[in-house]
């Protein structure tokens, strides 16, 4: 493996990447608001802060971008992403890197009600979420194509997994434990989402960085399936043997399903799911059980 730089590193998919490559000797992490990480070469660095990380990025480099996630703040959330890519691309081409790998989110697809969307299909995104990364995607494609950058785009369905904090399936795990933790449940229920493991997810990550794909290529890391959260509320019911205090309104604030074909990532990255929504659940729980 060439020599690895991972942003943002220290969230919650980036600790469970960390836990499972390999050759740490070969990585590098940028920090920014935490020295946390253990056994890894760290630097810190903000992404709004070229000059921040100029240094640390060298020729030969694997840049591995995992920063932007989903943030309550839209205006830092458009800024970690928007502002954020062109610092990096920037850098990147001054040092001559030649590939970068973006997570992105099968958001940028927009409600799809007939079939899991495929990474040829036109983006619709609802969200602001979703636009920013649509926009995030097209300022890689336009460095890719003009500055002559290799960049894998990893579209990633919904992740969940034990150490993640945020979100409606986390919520919906700590009120398990804990009945003063009412999730909301849109479309009373009827929602659907492509639900992703957090372990598969990192298993077609390090299976992208160990592809050499050329030039700009997208993939849909997903699970291929939709899950209602009527459905998923029964499944953690059945497993914990609890009720699941959820509140229900007709109220419908995103998609109302949005789940993707990971058909490209299984042929040319061997992406392949294992872990069923039924042992998630259960691993899941497991770490929620002191909540």
């Amino acid at each position: 493996m060439d020599k690895l730089v991972i942003l943002g590193g220290t969230g919650f998919l980036g600790q469970s990447l960390l836990n499972n490559l390999e050759k740490k000797q070969s990585i590098k992490v940028m920090i920014h608001n935490t020295d946390s990480l253990n056994n890894v070469k760290k630097f810190h660095g903000n992404i709004l802060k070229q000059n921040s990380f100029h240094k640390e990025i060298c020729h030969n480099d694997t840049i591995l971008n995992l920063i932007g996630q989903i943030s309550p703040n839209i205006s830092d959330y458009a800024d970690s992403n928007i502002v954020g890519a062109l610092n990096l691309l920037n850098t990147c081409v001054e040092k001559k890197i030649k590939r970068i790998i973006l997570m992105s989110s099968i958001h940028v697809y927009g409600e799809n009600l007939k079939s899991a969307s495929k990474e040829t299909d036109s983006l619709k995104p609802k969200t602001q979420y979703g636009l920013v990364k649509m926009i995030t995607e097209q300022i890689y494609e336009y460095f890719s194509k003009n500055y002559d950058l290799d960049v894998t785009v990893l579209r990633l369905g919904g992740l969940y997994g034990p150490f993640k904090k945020t979100g409606l399936i986390s919520q919906l795990f700590k009120s398990v434990n804990n009945s003063k933790v009412n999730p909301i449940l849109y479309n009373n229920g009827e929602q659907f989402r492509d639900l992703l493991h957090v372990d598969d997810a990192v298993n077609g990550i390090k299976n992208a960085i160990e592809t050499p794909v050329k030039k700009f290529e997208i993939f849909n890391i997903s699970s291929g399936h939709r899950y209602s959260m009527n459905h998923f509320v029964s499944l953690l019911e059945l497993i914990s043997n609890k009720k699941i205090p959820v509140k229900y309104t007709s109220e419908i604030i995103d998609e109302k399903c949005i789940w993707a074909n990971n058909s490209k990532a299984k042929k040319i990255l061997n992406f392949k799911p294992k872990i069923s929504l039924t042992n998630g659940i259960k691993s899941t729980l497991n770490y929620h059980s002191d909540d």
